[in-house]
């Protein structure tokens, strides 16, 4: 295993801050991604944390990132909004189109939202998480194809690794979980994330097995395959592969049918956003969440295990861990942060 550095949440976010303003973000857009980021590497994702940095400031380069573009709307109706990125980092998008959509379903019960001509969003668990504590229900789905991950039952890549995020208010757990205020789905559809095979590239470890094929379509464990031709597996196999077809209908066919909007419009991540106001049928629905939880945590632990936990706990407790012990950064990660920097002629 690599060298592992230590930094604290604030360290990170200066670093971070000096980065993406050398690059030509503006303030504000700024602010959204490093709170983002760091945001991430808190909750334990550090696969969408200052890992991402470098290929953010490569994109800035090539012109694919607009650092200082603000999305805008370009269509919208009672209950939904289609919003054209322009380029801007994902995260400012994604941000954007959350807001819209959260409280269009706070007025009219449920809404849905669109973004096109977009970046790389981060740690897509961010939005439902900002969205429940506004006591919304809120689904994100962003699909494309690509080459990171292989179909079911095939043997190259077709796919991205087409992450899906749901979160849910509650009114809050009792006892050991006190603070926990919604459920939250998260991952990938590919048995590992894409930004997990880099963090286990930088601190030289081997991936699971069953998670991903080298560019002969033969099972490896080699965190350089992926870079190399190769494609991650569905995760559950058909089942997965089936998700990762969902989330592509949702955002990339589905958003497809509405990106004509005038020129430049073509192109870029699309991403869908489904709210749901908890009130729509009527008060009670967080309180019947917090009963269903505490329900299920009441199940007794299976050896290994301490006690039953609700999507969304890991992130607050590693959270609460890492405010306090310091966030890890492997050392060769932190190379390229402070190469990207040095580039740019900032001293971190």
């Amino acid at each position: 295993m690599a060298p592992m550095l230590t930094f604290s949440a604030d360290q990170l976010h200066a670093a971070a801050t000096k980065i993406f303003r050398a690059a030509g973000a503006d303030e504000a857009n700024t602010k959204i991604v490093v709170d983002h980021l760091i945001d991430a590497n808190l909750t334990g994702h550090d696969s969408h944390g200052v890992i991402r940095i470098p290929s953010y400031v490569r994109s800035i380069r090539n012109e694919q990132l607009a650092p200082s573009a603000k999305p805008e709307i370009v269509r919208e109706t009672a209950a939904m909004t289609l919003v054209d990125a322009n380029r801007t980092f994902g995260q400012v998008s994604a941000l954007f189109a959350t807001d819209a959509v959260v409280a269009k379903a706070k007025e009219h019960g449920v809404a849905i939202a669109g973004t096109f001509r977009g970046n790389h969003i981060g740690r897509l668990g961010y939005y439902p998480t900002r969205a429940a504590a506004q006591g919304v229900a809120l689904l994100v789905a962003y699909g494309s194809l690509g080459g990171s991950g292989a179909p079911f039952g095939g043997r190259k890549g077709a796919l991205g690794t087409n992450p899906i995020s749901f979160g849910f208010p509650s009114e809050g757990l009792r006892g050991e979980a006190e603070g926990v205020q919604f459920f939250l789905l998260d991952f990938a559809t590919t048995a590992v994330a894409a930004g997990k095979v880099s963090v286990a590239r930088d601190k030289h470890e081997q991936l699971p097995p069953n998670s991903l094929i080298d560019k002969d379509g033969r099972p490896t464990t080699d965190p350089n395959a992926l870079s190399q031709g190769g494609a991650l597996l569905p995760f559950g196999g058909h089942k997965g592969y089936a998700l990762s077809l969902m989330s592509v209908m949702l955002s990339r066919a589905l958003i497809r049918a509405g990106e004509d909007t005038g020129e430049g419009a073509q192109g870029g991540a699309k991403v869908f956003f489904l709210a749901i106001d908890t009130n729509v049928f009527g008060d009670g629905a967080p309180a019947a969440a917090s009963s269903v939880f505490e329900k299920v945590r009441a199940t007794p632990p299976a050896d290994g295990f301490d006690q039953v936990l609700i999507p969304g706990e890991p992130e607050r407790r590693s959270a609460d861990r890492r405010r306090k012990e310091g966030i890890p950064v492997a050392e060769d990660t932190w190379g390229a942060v402070t190469k990207t920097a040095a580039e740019l002629g900032v001293s971190l």
